[in-house]
């Protein structure tokens, strides 16, 4: 399973592009489903900022993200 984790770092924009061209979208659908996900999965009212460090929630958000790109392909 790919970690695209990067997608909050600096180099974003980057990984963005690149997921963009190898799945026909603009780096702006990359960018706001990432987003999405993310948001989807910790989203809820008892949602820490530690969560994101967690393995299974990680985990959860690679899965549903690599969902989100090979639906739009």
């Amino acid at each position: 399973m790919t970690n695209y984790s990067a997608l909050m770092g600096p180099d974003r924009y980057d990984l963005a592009v690149n997921l963009a061209q190898q799945y026909h979208l603009d780096p702006s659908q990359v960018l706001f489903g990432y987003l999405q996900v993310v948001s989807d999965i910790t989203g809820g009212t008892a949602a820490e900022p530690a969560d994101l460090h967690d393995p299974k929630v990680m985990d959860a958000i690679n899965t549903q993200f690599d969902h989100f790109l090979k639906q739009r392909h």
